[in-house]
């Protein structure tokens, strides 16, 4: 009965044209407009509500963030899924405050961008290390390694360890906790675990070639880690005093010298499974046994070390061809001295920062405003790696 009354009264709504005067019509029409107009006022509220979280936000500068390993740990590896943010006041970069330096600088634990911004090394503790790689910089104190991005954010690498080391290009991580070494990519989201292997006890990374990871452990010299063939132990070669870093064609380091005690530059590879060098050459040049952090060209083609007043720059491949070419590059202070581009080095003192050229030409450049003392370069690490 009621589905009968319902299809007759539609019918004769349908059959019948609507009135000219209907007061329901415009009761329906008036309600339409009113929710109308509560929904923007809604609308209007929540746009002000979210201005105001966000710049109460800005003005707390700080937070925490939830973050996800970006690859599941290898074997025996503890990856933190609750890793601290830092966000702290970004300068932008602003035209003109160029630092002309080339290079970022740190001072203390604020980084310096070529570009005129300061960032906040913070969540390391006293900052001892620290490189510009793709995608942002990868610096380190005595309580970890961590990520810092482009927008002052960081997220953490690895523990509570000194034990690293960077390939030649900034992409991969090599890094040992106790007696296992681990060697991931690097980047903006965290660490992305490659592989892993044993080591004997108290050896480190010291750097990362293509396919291999150089190791010491300081009175036995350097070996090789052959990531392919794990259950190979590295064999050290104790005649090789320093590693200096990787180019195409090798690891450049120091060797003793066959017939003396003189030290020599050398180009190894590994040989027999044995760090061996193939090329040396220079062993009057004097140089010494600790290997300068940044002292190797991008290319490699060059090494910058500081001696005394003075930064001497050496041509690799016209000493290990026999030849004997060094640019002295007059720079007081003890600024490490770290490589702007194939050709250029950077280095300086307590006032200023001294730019050389492999051609012999320099240039002085003042120290941006508000630096300390206490201040260094900060390597950049962009330069393929195919080293074997």
């Amino acid at each position: 009965m009621l589905e009968d009354s319902l299809r007759d009264m539609f019918a004769t709504r349908v059959d019948t044209p609507p009135v000219a005067d209907d007061p329901a019509g415009r009761v329906i029409q008036r309600g339409r407009l009113a929710r109308r107009r509560r929904a923007v006022s809604s609308l209007a509220a929540v746009a002000a509500a979210l201005v105001l979280v966000t710049a109460g936000a800005a003005s707390l500068g700080g937070g925490w963030l939830l973050e996800r390993p970006s690859n599941g740990p290898a074997a025996g590896f503890e990856v933190d899924s609750l890793a601290e943010v830092t966000v702290g006041p970004v300068q932008p970069p602003t035209p003109g405050r160029e630092t002309g330096v080339g290079l970022d600088i740190r001072s203390g634990d604020q980084l310096w961008t070529t570009d005129g911004r300061r960032l906040s090394l913070a969540g390391v503790g006293e900052v001892t290390r620290v490189y510009r790689v793709p995608g942002g910089w990868v610096y380190a104190g005595a309580r970890q390694v961590r990520f810092l991005r482009p927008d002052g954010t960081s997220v953490a690498l690895s523990g509570e360890d000194d034990r690293w080391a960077l390939s030649a290009d900034g992409d991969r991580l090599a890094f040992q906790l106790d007696t296992t070494l681990y060697l991931a990519r690097v980047g903006p989201t965290g660490l992305a675990l490659m592989d892993h292997v044993e080591v004997p006890a108290g050896t480190w990374p010291v750097a990362v070639t293509a396919d291999r990871v150089v190791v010491s452990d300081g009175s036995r010299g350097y070996g090789f880690v052959d990531l392919a063939h794990p259950a190979r132990q590295p064999t050290r070669n104790a005649d090789v005093t320093a590693i200096y870093g990787v180019r195409a064609d090798g690891v450049v380091g120091l060797v003793r010298e066959e017939s003396g005690n003189r030290r020599c530059l050398a180009r190894l590879a590994s040989t027999g499974g044995k760090l061996q060098p193939v090329r040396s050459g220079g062993c009057g040049l004097g140089l010494r046994a600790e290997a300068p952090d940044g002292g190797l060209a991008p290319g490699g083609r060059w090494l910058a070390e500081r001696r005394g007043a003075e930064v001497a720059l050496i041509d690799i491949d016209r000493v290990l061809n026999g030849g004997d070419t060094v640019v002295a590059c007059p720079a007081a202070g003890d600024v490490p001295p770290v490589w702007a581009d194939d050709r250029t080095v950077v280095t300086g003192d307590e006032r200023q920062v001294v730019r050389c050229r492999t051609d012999g030409t320099e240039e002085i450049v003042p120290l941006p405003d508000g630096v300390s003392e206490k201040w260094q370069l900060v390597p950049r690490l962009t330069a393929p790696a195919d080293g074997r």
